[in-house]
């Protein structure tokens, strides 16, 4: 009884051992594994900015095509305007007494413009009918970029052709309108390069608020025409950068004006129809940080991702902080650890459930000793390969095959080897049919083999083959060479039923043993 004591004292002592040594374990793994999620979370951080930077670069990018496509197709139309005669130019009618004038009819492009002698001067007419001539390339260039607000030719005459359509009851041009950026920087006297511009932010004559504009001044000879633009609102960058939300992370584009473009979490009750100034919201430390190439920088308890985009004039700043990171990565660790605790324990039952009923369903289906079917399941498939057969007509065999001489191996050698040469038949069938064909074990040194769709001729030569390589095969026991042949009956084509064909085979056996054994005869049915 002592003994008994002593060895459960020492048994829930050696448990509280593995209990202490697996709550440490747990304990060791879920530190590492918070460090590998919360360096998994900053590596996602950097290549979701980086793709963001890059999807920001590539919408204004796509801007900036669009805007030399446009000019390219304006440089082609306006070589050849004073060949030009005035046609839908001519539908343009002064909408009101002060000499503002619109075109009005066309509904997918409007002309608007001023001045009062301006419809009476032919060469106004045609840049009025070669503008006009750009409105399938606004269209085309609108069904491409669906953030465009405006596209849009203005010329130094004071006319624009403008797409979509807006008409002139809702907006009416006037002197005013051409001390924007969009007209202002393409002119001579602040474009002299005549160099594709970005402008800074401004807000948008018609109404749609804050944007930007992507322009480039058109010439004719030298002179300055006009220029051709499209307008960007801002609200899909702020889209943009909503994306990237990360816990409340804050994330902010700005150009080189310092203006704000777009920010996700940086400004308070955040007016979208206000510009704001980037120093009152971002430190210049951060500001003038290098940029970000391989992962986050770490500045302040902050999380920091600095790209610069010079091709188009932007930054863009990302940054969470710290904090916020390792808390995340605690909330999503913690739980995701202990489920898979429990993951693992079910895997397990479901494993150890699984290997049983696959163990069953063997000891069900298989031969205990060769693994080959058993008599049962070859006939619960075979009566469907029948049935297929039936129904498709084609050609059948079934093979009775069975060791020649059994008797005298089990009673040369024992019945160990008399075991192995049957496992043999097994090995070698195997090797010789194909994938699809089934056989199985009747009994004894006995087997049965099923083979559709296949010729008289070459199931004859398949197993003749098989018989040369029982005849040529050696068995290796207790150092003895142990050699047997093996006997075939084969039916082939049809019958009424498959037990009609296992018959015919039978008989045919029956006449390979009765021919000298070690033969394969065919009948067919």
């Amino acid at each position: 009884m002592r003994l008994d004591i002593l060895m459960q004292t020492k048994r829930i002592s050696m448990d509280h051992k593995k209990l202490i040594i697996a709550v440490f374990i747990i304990v060791l793994l879920n530190m590492l594994f918070f460090l590998e999620f919360n360096r998994m979370q900053m590596k996602n951080i950097f290549r979701n900015a980086d793709e963001m930077a890059l999807s920001i670069e590539n919408k204004m990018r796509l801007s900036i095509n669009a805007v030399e496509y446009l000019h390219v197709a304006a440089e082609q139309i306006f070589k050849n305007k004073e060949n030009l005669k005035p046609n839908e130019a001519l539908h343009v009618k002064y909408v009101n007494e002060n000499g503002t004038y619109a075109l009005d009819e066309n509904k997918d492009v409007n002309l608007l413009g001023f001045g009062k002698n301006a419809l009476s001067d032919k060469r106004l007419l045609q840049e009025m009918e070669a503008a006009l001539q750009l409105t399938p390339f606004f269209q085309l260039v609108a069904e491409q970029n669906k953030n465009f607000a405006w596209i849009y030719y203005y010329s130094k005459n004071h006319f624009t052709v403008l797409y979509p359509y807006v008409s002139s009851a809702d907006f009416q041009f006037s002197p005013v309108v051409e001390k924007k950026p969009f007209y202002h920087d393409a002119t001579p006297q602040a474009n002299p390069q005549k160099k594709l511009f970005l402008t800074p932010l401004y807000m948008d004559a018609i109404g749609k608020g804050l944007m930007v504009t992507v322009g480039k001044p058109l010439y004719y000879k030298k002179h300055f025409l006009g220029t051709l633009d499209v307008d960007i609102t801002l609200n899909n960058f702020d889209n943009l950068l909503a994306r990237l939300d990360y816990f409340n992370n804050e994330s902010v584009i700005y150009n080189n004006k310092n203006q704000i473009v777009a920010s996700h979490n940086l400004i308070q009750d955040f007016n979208r129809s206000k510009i704001y100034k980037i120093d009152d919201f971002l430190d210049v430390s951060v500001r003038n940080m290098n940029e970000t190439s391989e992962s986050l920088q770490f500045k302040d308890s902050q999380y920091i991702f600095v790209k610069r985009l010079p091709y188009v004039h932007l930054h863009f700043v990302y940054r969470v902080q710290a904090h916020t990171l390792w808390f995340k990565s605690f909330l999503y660790t913690f739980p995701i650890f202990l489920l898979m605790l429990l993951s693992l324990y079910l895997i397990f039952l479901y494993q150890k459930a699984k290997y049983i009923n696959y163990k069953l369903k063997l000891q069900a289906i298989q031969d205990y000793m060769t693994g080959a079917y058993n008599r049962r399941y070859f006939f619960e498939v075979a009566r469907a390969i029948f049935s297929k057969a039936l129904r498709k007509h084609t050609k059948l065999a079934v093979v009775m095959m069975d060791i020649d001489d059994f008797k005298s191996v089990n009673d040369t050698y024992g019945h160990d080897a008399g075991d192995l040469a049957i496992i043999e038949v097994k090995k070698i069938l195997e090797k010789n049919l194909r994938r699809y064909d089934l056989f199985a074990r009747f009994g004894g040194e006995e087997f049965c083999v099923v083979l559709d769709d296949i010729s008289k001729e070459d199931v004859k030569k398949l197993f003749e083959k098989i018989r040369k390589d029982f005849e040529n095969n050696i068995i290796i026991y207790n150092n003895m060479k142990i050699r047997y042949t093996v006997s075939f009956g084969i039916a082939y084509e049809m019958a009424d039923s498959l037990e009609k064909l296992i018959k015919t085979a039978d008989e045919a056996l029956y006449e390979s043993k009765k021919n000298g054994k070690n033969r394969v005869t065919l009948y067919e049915v």
